[in-house]
């Protein structure tokens, strides 16, 4: 057995019992720490069925692992496991003394509760599809317990960041009883929650703050305009929803990497596209940079490949995103392209002339990705390439790219935390028209049996060197999140998407 993942921390947990109250004071939505989300239909964690309530359950259950902004995930519940030598079984350890906030005591009955739940669940949790790897749970002890998988999964512990529920409460719909920092004071539905600091909390130090107070809000939306005038201490959001609110002196707004790839991306059955230099002209003739800065409001790390920059698995500078004409019109040159009145044009072997025009599809309805096309064309007619741009209805958009009546198209995708790249490959793939994907398909079996840091990120590499050779698609920005708070609000480090507030205990006003 190689040990892959292993944290000591010393534990010296007591019991906090959350007391219910219907809490209806409005003084309390005025004080000094305030978060916000809609009203759940349910307070069961595994229930929820959007963002801003999955958040502020995370204050009040933990997981076994979560999974910081480099990608890693690091133990939580979990103390430690190891893989076995075939990579088919995770062996868990559990931290010994954590009490749930009803004081029963936290065990691995709980772990394998929680996953059978999430499976009765099905569609209807949001953590049903992180489940797809294990195969059986199998108890050993209150504090041992393992998960068989269906294949070997290198990066499954990342999907592991769900919230654990205990398997002796039958009432979590209707309150909240958790391992977390914080237990559950009172719930006025489409009102207000009050949150009590868990003193026998330690996974961590314990929070500042002795109570967070929560208001609710019709839209998500209607949180960000709450934290201008006072009401609300922070909110996560994304460029979408704070593209108008206007940031106040009181407001700022902190950035955090998020799984959202926009790329661009390519039909090999193109006559020019075919040509990896032509591929790879076009990725060097973005200008990455402005599209991030007046498309997505600043909102967004370029990448050309597939990895977020911020993960240790990330190829660094080898994933040219600056723009270069130089080196992408010595491309085209490589190609037998001349660049003459603007154009650029090829004489074929039969003596024909052609001339690199190219067609780039999007949906009419993404008004981003509208704007990222337009871009896009006026970067690449600086090469002599010249792009029509078609807006069309999603349907039709998708009729379009089923058919292979398409030279580029805009796209974007969310990953999974474990970081897989199945959306390149199969049926409905954005590299099916015309793409030997061979190669790029055995790189990625490759990352699944290794075991250590060094050759995880190893296989990664390998990936992404396939990937900037063969240019399947290149990619514009992973995007960013962001948490829109008050300016007063200090203590903000190393947000990544995974628990969001995990570190809320830091935080503080100044």
């Amino acid at each position: 057995m190689r040990k892959i993942l292993c944290i000591l921390l010393a534990l010296t947990l007591c019991g906090c019992s959350g007391t219910s109250s219907d809490g209806d004071d409005a003084a309390k939505l005025t004080g000094d720490f305030t978060l916000a989300m809609r009203t759940p239909e349910s307070l069961d964690p595994l229930c929820a069925t959007e963002e801003t309530a999955a958040l502020i359950f995370d204050l009040v259950y933990d997981s076994l692992v979560y999974v910081d902004r480099e990608m890693r995930p690091v133990p939580y519940l979990a103390e430690s496991c190891t893989l076995s030598d075939d990579g088919m079984t995770i062996s868990f350890t559990l931290h010994d003394g954590i009490l749930w906030h009803d004081g029963a005591a936290f065990t691995a009955a709980d772990v394998e509760h929680t996953i059978g739940r999430i499976r009765a669940l099905g569609e209807a949790s949001m953590y049903y599809d992180r489940l797809s790897y294990i195969e059986s749970v199998t108890v050993e002890d209150r504090l041992h317990f393992s998960i068989k998988l269906t294949k070997p999964h290198v990066t499954v512990l990342n999907l592991l960041d769900f919230p654990i529920v205990p398997c002796h409460r039958g009432d979590l719909a209707t309150t909240m009883v958790g391992t977390g920092q914080y237990t559950l004071e009172s719930y006025t539905p489409n009102k207000n929650m009050t949150l009590l600091k868990n003193e026998g909390w330690a996974l961590s130090e314990s929070p500042a703050m002795e109570r967070i107070y929560v208001k609710m809000v019709e839209r998500a939306s209607d949180a960000t305009s709450l934290v201008k005038i006072g009401e609300v201490t922070a909110v996560a959001a994304n460029m979408r929803t704070i593209g108008g609110l206007g940031i106040g002196d009181n407001m700022k707004i902190t950035h955090y990497p998020s799984l959202e790839y926009e790329f661009l991306g390519f039909n090999f059955a193109s006559r020019h596209l075919i040509s990896d230099k032509v591929r790879h002209a076009i990725s060097l003739a973005l200008d990455r940079t402005k599209i991030i800065d007046d498309v997505f409001l600043g909102y967004g790390s370029a990448a050309s490949v597939p990895v977020p920059p911020t993960s240790y698995l990330y190829i660094g500078e080898a994933d040219k995103t600056a723009r270069n004409l130089e080196e992408a019109r010595a491309n085209l040159f490589s190609e037998g392209y001349v660049i003459e009145e603007g154009k650029a044009r090829k004489m074929l072997e039969n003596e024909e002339e052609i001339t690199l025009s190219l067609s780039l599809l999007v949906n009419e309805e993404n008004e981003e990705r509208k704007k990222a096309a337009e871009c896009i064309r006026k970067d690449l007619s600086e090469i002599g390439i010249s792009v029509t741009v078609e807006a069309l209805p999603f349907s039709d958009y998708l009729t379009r790219l089923s058919e292979g009546a398409f030279d580029m198209y805009m796209g974007g995708c969310r990953f999974s935390a474990d970081l897989t790249f199945s959306f390149l490959l199969g049926a409905g793939a954005p590299v099916e028209n015309g793409y030997s994907a061979e190669e790029l398909s055995a790189a990625m079996q490759l990352i699944d049996p290794q075991r250590t840091d060094e050759t995880i990120r190893a296989a990664y590499i390998s990936f992404q060197e396939i990937f900037l050779r063969d240019m399947p698609i290149t990619g514009i920005c992973f995007l960013d999140g962001a948490l829109v708070h008050s300016a007063s609000l200090c203590g903000i480090e190393n947000l990544a998407a995974s628990k969001l507030y995990r570190n809320i205990g830091k935080w503080y006003l100044a």
